[in-house]
């Protein structure tokens, strides 16, 4: 490697590489300018060309071509390695698996992209189009189309001398005891890249006939879903030089951002958010405004998934899109302006949350849940962010000070007269984690209800972010990502919940499913005649609890 580094040196001229972002001037040694680490307004930054190194006076910062890349940059050293490599066209020497990897996939995606462009991808170009994306746009994000066949990309790669095995671990084609098919099928495709540009893997999004709606690339030696960001590759200039990066979910959010204008935008690759992914962003800017789409069905789910960025150094905003919209609808019409306006007004996350369980902290038969929710969210953060809402924190839970910040400092989720620890599940919890199980086991279990449905009929928060994951996420890769990245309450549920299953030996699937599914619409509407006769009642309260004892008697009461 010391052979290479020094090749790749020996290359470059440290002073080009520097003036591109520092006005230099010549000096008797090299050049001198304002330093790119801290402010200043005379010059202490020296360029000497004759050792091919840097140092300020000022900051005391200095090194070489390499340690200046990986400073501005926000690179490690192998990142910075290749960005200077690939400008002086110099190729880095890699294993023979490291060379193989990114050459399946490099011709993978070549392959979708050629597709989409032969006539027999109308359909999918339609597709795009409709969506207001123009022959530009294919280019700039790669987009491409995986076939409608079992077996054409598995061919192709046959063809340049990838066997099966090779195929199947790139994430590319899926190996089972009668034969070898094509993972990606009838999808417009986007290839992910890593921060450097190479390609890591791909998201393949359906347009016709039934499966999932995005499928991504398994987790693999080289696509490591929690430790990359959609577009990054893209976006990391833009983020440093504006302060700020915008987060988005899907791919097509975060094409519509980078077409607004928005080129500081990234999407995530999976609902749930990673210290890993929060320690990307603050390499280039501290402050991340998130815009998830505004399905209310999710938005508690995904709120607390953001803690984890805000623990783990950012400055998290949620942008608050108007319901029923996710980022990509909402530029499809309204402007730049529009969207900088609502940017303008994010919530921090804090008050966001807030926001979010409003209902439920301003009614009482549900305060001392959503009071739980919150302040067990905020266990990760130090004290003085958490205090610095402390009259909107005191508000919404019907606490004093005092007691406010002596469940900051203990780190107590409970309101302060409840002190006991959760109680053991009972029979109602037992329905809301079968009703998980099912969801884990059977596709057919998942197509009997949709999203919104399961966050009316369930109760507690982790079986319904638990319950949203599953019907919206590729359930095959759920299980074993809970494994890697330790997540075994979700796990635990989901045993707990095979527990009743099992114990209705003697039903089909069809009437476990409604026996299940009737116990918990039973007791959500239970739940919403008890709220209504827990205040004083109003006129229009008796006609509602009158239609709710008749939808109850549907269900056997």
């Amino acid at each position: 490697m010391n052979e290479i580094t020094e090749q790749i040196a020996s290359s470059i001229d440290i002073a080009e590489i520097i003036s591109e972002r520092v006005k230099l001037r010549a000096s008797s040694r090299g050049y001198v300018g304002l330093c790119p680490f801290h402010s200043e307004d005379t010059p202490s930054f020296h360029v000497y060309t004759d050792t091919q190194s840097y140092y300020c006076f000022g900051c005391h910062k200095g090194g070489n071509i390499f340690s200046y890349v990986m400073e501005t940059e926000h690179v490690d050293f192998r990142e910075a390695l290749q960005i200077l490599a690939d400008r002086s066209g110099i190729k880095l020497s890699k294993s023979g698996r490291e060379h193989e990897n990114k050459d399946i996939l490099r011709l993978t995606e070549e392959f979708f992209r050629t597709n989409l462009n032969s006539s027999s991808a109308n359909a999918p170009r339609d597709y795009i189009m409709k969506r207001g994306l123009t022959e530009v746009d294919i280019n700039t994000f790669g987009l491409g189309y995986a076939p409608d066949a079992w077996d054409a990309l598995t061919i192709y790669l046959r063809k340049k001398g990838f066997s099966d095995k090779k195929i199947a671990d790139a994430g590319l084609a899926i190996q089972t005891e009668r034969g070898i098919y094509d993972r990606f099928r009838g999808r417009i495709m986007f290839p992910i890249h890593g921060i450097t540009g190479q390609t890591i893997g791909f998201g393949g999004r359906i347009i016709a006939g039934e499966g999932a709606k995005y499928i991504n690339s398994p987790e693999s030696e080289v696509y490591r879903k929690r430790k990359n960001l959609y577009l990054l590759d893209m976006a990391r200039k833009a983020i440093r030089e504006k302060g700020r990066s915008i987060l988005c979910e899907g791919y097509m959010d975060g094409i519509r951002l980078h077409k607004a204008g928005f080129k500081e935008s990234v999407a995530s690759l999976g609902t749930s958010l990673t210290v890993e992914q929060a320690q990307l962003l603050s390499r280039y800017a501290d402050r991340c405004y998130i815009c998830y789409d505004s399905d209310r069905a999710g938005q508690d789910a995904a709120i607390r998934g953001m803690y984890i960025l805000q623990a783990n150094g950012l400055d998290v905003r949620v942008i608050m899109l108007p319901e029923g919209k996710d980022p990509d609808e909402y530029l499809m019409t309204h402007t730049h302006e529009d969207f900088e306006n609502l940017i303008s007004s994010a919530k921090p996350l804090i008050l966001a949350h807030i926001e979010a369980l409003r209902t439920r902290l301003e009614d009482v038969s549900t305060r001392k849940s959503a009071v739980r929710e919150l302040f067990s969210s905020l266990e990760g953060l130090r004290a003085g962010e958490v205090f610095e809402y402390k009259a909107q924190l005191c508000e919404a839970a019907h606490v004093l000070p005092g007691e406010l910040e002596s469940m900051i400092i203990t780190k107590k989720s409970e309101l302060p007269e409840v002190s006991e620890k959760r109680a053991k599940k009972d029979d109602d919890d037992s329905l809301e984690c079968a009703l998980c199980s099912m969801l884990m086991r059977s596709a057919d279990y998942r197509l009997r209800i949709s999203p919104e449905e399961a966050m009316n009929i369930l109760n507690e928060s982790d079986t319904k972010a638990l319950a949203y994951e599953l019907l919206t996420e590729d359930v095959s890769e759920l299980g074993e990502l809970w494994l890697k990245t330790g997540d075994t309450y979700k796990l635990g549920i989901i045993e707990r919940g095979k527990v009743l299953y099992e114990q209705m030996k003697g039903l089909n699937d069809e009437d476990r499913f409604a026996k299940v599914y009737s116990g918990l619409k039973r007791i959500s509407i239970e739940r919403r005649i008890a709220e209504i006769r827990a205040k004083p009642l109003e006129e229009r309260d008796y006609q509602r609890l009158i239609e709710l004892y008749h939808e109850r008697d549907k269900y056997g009461l």
